[in-house]
């Protein structure tokens, strides 16, 4: 008999829809008045939130922690390696705009993954999952005590759909959407995921690129007045 396991916290289950639905629409002010862009997706963090302290892995059995993102941009996504559709869709896309995304002697974006099935998502196996899309990206996973904290706090959600107690075949149900983290460790905007053509939920990533880049000169420009 299949048994859903549902991981879940009483404080936001009343924002949540199904499978990239609305996401940090609590902790997101959409398109402030200093900011213009043409998409409909993004929502930006008002007041920009420091992230609580995290340790995830990844290969090696190096750390990924808050210490990892100060000095750089980062856009987390996260999924599982034995996602079907959503996930090596993402990726994909993420590879193609890589080369876009501004990474020089004064700033550095970093793409990372975080898987949020650690039961099957082991750290190497996770850098192999990655690097298959990109040499550059970076996988990372932990426990769920460590995981759901991280993951709502970003305005995301998973869930696990597992069949018999030593069944490792089952999916997770986890948001589509791209989350960009400021050189501070700050939540600074949500790219929100919609269906496309093919009707699996992604972001438009040629606006995402537009946004980030007008985004990271704001940033700069704020920290030199």
């Amino acid at each position: 008999m299949k048994r859903i396991i549902i991981i879940c916290s009483i404080v936001i289950v009343g924002l949540f829809f199904a499978l990239g639905g609305l996401e940090a629409i609590n902790l997101n002010a959409k398109n402030g008045d200093t900011f213009e862009t043409d998409n409909n997706a993004l929502f930006l963090a008002k007041p920009r939130i420091i992230l609580n302290e995290f340790a995830f892995e990844k290969a090696g059995k190096v750390a990924f922690t808050n210490e990892s993102l100060k000095g750089k941009w980062t856009l987390f996504f996260a999924g599982y390696t034995f996602c079907p559709d959503v996930c090596p869709t993402t990726l994909a896309d993420l590879d193609r705009i890589y080369p876009s995304l501004t990474n020089d002697d004064n700033t550095t974006t970093q793409v990372v993954f975080v898987s949020v099935d650690p039961n099957r998502d082991k750290a190497e196996q996770l850098a192999d999952y990655v690097h298959y899309f990109n040499k550059n990206f970076i996988g990372v996973t932990s426990t769920h005590k460590q995981l759901w904290p991280f993951v709502t706090q970003l305005g995301l959600i998973y869930g696990i759909v597992e069949a018999g107690d030593t069944d490792d075949f089952y999916l997770v149900d986890h948001s589509a959407s791209i989350v960009l983290i400021d050189p501070d460790g700050k939540l600074h905007a949500t790219f929100k995921s919609v269906p496309n053509k093919q009707g699996i939920n992604s972001v438009d990533m040629d606006l995402m690129v537009e946004d980030i880049k007008e985004l990271q000169q704001q940033y700069n420009n704020e920290i030199n007045q």
